[in-house]
């Protein structure tokens, strides 16, 4: 497989989409704020020389741009104007994903993102736009394969040298498919509509809106809110509800498309999540770059015994860059948790038994909710009296979630492994392994000292916010946590001495 190879005419399509889009906003407001009206030569050659040239470029880039698979290296070739050449050692590459956009799936192609040791999180260091799907497998075996070869052997390849040409072709058979988890339609539709999402989806209309500020006539709509809002607060509330289930029903509909044909299988030492309708995508990701799993409980999940799976990836670019997190279950049943981790990572241990908060941490986590509430409600129930009184019902309920939240916090240590867990409408557990906590914390304020409590935090992946925290344990059992790691790192020092 030396010889060069080019990407599916079809990329150049998309490259072209994608600089046209980038350059969208920047074009409207070019011809519309600029003069409101096109009226000129120059209105009208200004845009179609941007067009022009985005796609001049887009065809000489797809010219120029090669790559191929030869002595160990994946090589690429590109550049319009200054020819650039990125030679990427196999050992190098940590994972490889595969997606299908629109215009792949009309061209019967897929999209392939190649990410690497020491790249910026979120972004791939390789993205081979569109290739067959054929190859795009091909060229993920023969990577993983090749650095089988190379741990194993301790050898460079070399597809120049007969053996080793024969002997990697040889492996590159299609593996069985050891499927580990699916969701069916049902449980799709279950994730999207507990899932929730309406205020992001909001929030993006509102974004895309803005871009538009020159052009929304503002002040005729704020008429309109006004008359809407004299009509009484009732048609206030119908407006403001219909909005929330438009996004709701939006959020839902984005979720079924993004989870559907979920599917997770491992092969060797890599784990393969495949999901999505309209965009398909495959992530690859090796279990070596698992950094800890995170299981976490909506309010309305944990009422019908449901949860979702997170698994801490040292990297981004391989699942949207989600803040180094990949999704490994969707929706899964707590009892199933187990046999599904014990198939992709063994050396995890789930349970679903920690250690309770000492009682009198119960006070603290009742009366944190009231230090936010009880002033604005206060000043609420004062202007609005005598209706006004009942918002003072609100701090008990409130202060009840805090109870609840105490309930759901809690830790576990094993000879190998420390779990957190803490959360309220949200709850997380956070599973780390010894050997991959980055650093711990454990601290003290005055509050805390006077009723011989603490705090502990653990981080797998600093800057990306992977750490665990559970406020108002025993002393104790602080101490307990912080000297069971202490004791590994004491023991790492003698031995390397």
């Amino acid at each position: 497989m030396s010889e060069k190879k080019r990407l599916h005419p079809i990329s150049v399509i998309a490259n072209i989409v994608k600089q046209l889009k980038d350059a969208f906003f920047p074009l409207v407001l070019l011809i519309i704020v600029g003069k409101k009206t096109i009226n000129t030569m120059w209105d009208i050659a200004v845009p179609s020389a941007v067009v022009m040239y985005t796609i001049v470029i887009g065809i000489i880039s797809w010219l120029r741009f090669t790559y191929r698979l030869e002595e160990g290296e994946l090589r690429i070739e590109h550049g319009v104007f200054v020819r650039r050449k990125r030679y990427i050692p196999y050992e190098r590459i940590q994972g490889v994903s595969i997606s299908e956009g629109f215009l792949q799936r009309l061209a019967g192609v897929v999209k392939v993102n190649i990410e690497t040791a020491g790249n910026k999180l979120g972004e791939a260091e390789v993205v081979l736009t569109a290739v067959t799907r054929e190859e795009a497998e091909r060229i993920q075996r023969w990577i993983r394969k090749a650095k089988e070869m190379t741990n194993n052997e301790t050898t460079m390849l070399d597809e120049n040298t007969e053996s080793s040409f024969v002997s990697i072709h040889q492996r590159l058979q299609e593996e069985p498919k050891n499927i580990i988890f699916s969701m069916s339609f049902w449980e799709v539709f279950q994730v999207a509509v507990t899932s929730g999402g309406a205020l992001s989806v909001i929030a993006a209309i509102f974004v895309f809106i803005s871009q538009f500020d020159n052009i929304i006539p503002y002040k005729m709509l704020y008429k309109d809110a006004q008359t809407v809002f004299a009509y009484g607060l009732f048609y206030t509330m119908v407006a403001v509800l219909s909005i929330f289930i438009a996004a709701y029903m939006i959020s839902i509909i984005q979720n079924m498309l993004r989870y559907a044909f979920f599917t997770v299988e491992k092969i060797d030492e890599n784990i393969i999540i495949s999901r999505g309708l309209l965009e398909k995508r495959k992530v690859t990701t090796s279990v070596t770059r698992v950094q800890g799993i995170v299981i976490k409980e909506n309010m309305i999940r944990r009422w019908f015994g449901y949860a979702s799976v997170y698994i801490i990836h040292a990297g981004g670019a391989l699942d949207d860059g989600q803040h180094g997190n990949i999704i490994l279950c969707p929706l899964i049943k707590k009892e199933r948790i187990a046999s599904v981790i014990s198939s992709c990572l063994p050396e995890y241990s789930i349970h679903h038994e920690f250690n309770a908060l000492p009682k009198r941490a119960c006070i603290r986590y009742m009366a944190r909710p009231l230090y936010v509430w009880i002033l604005p409600v206060c000043i609420a129930a004062y202007f609005l009296r005598p209706w006004g009184m009942l918002l003072l019902l609100l701090l008990p309920i409130v202060s009840y979630f805090g109870y609840l939240s105490y309930k759901a916090a809690g830790w576990a240590i094993s000879p190998h492994q420390l779990a957190l867990k803490s959360g309220l409408f949200n709850v997380k557990a956070m599973y780390m392994l010894k050997n991959r906590i980055q650093s711990m914390e454990a601290s003290y304020n005055w509050f805390q000292k006077r009723k011989h409590l603490g705090t502990i935090a653990a981080t797998v992946m600093p800057g990306i916010g992977a750490r665990g925290v559970v406020v108002d344990l025993d002393q104790e059992d602080v101490k307990t946590i912080y000297a069971w790691l202490k004791r590994t790192n004491e023991a790492a020092k003698v031995s390397s001495d």
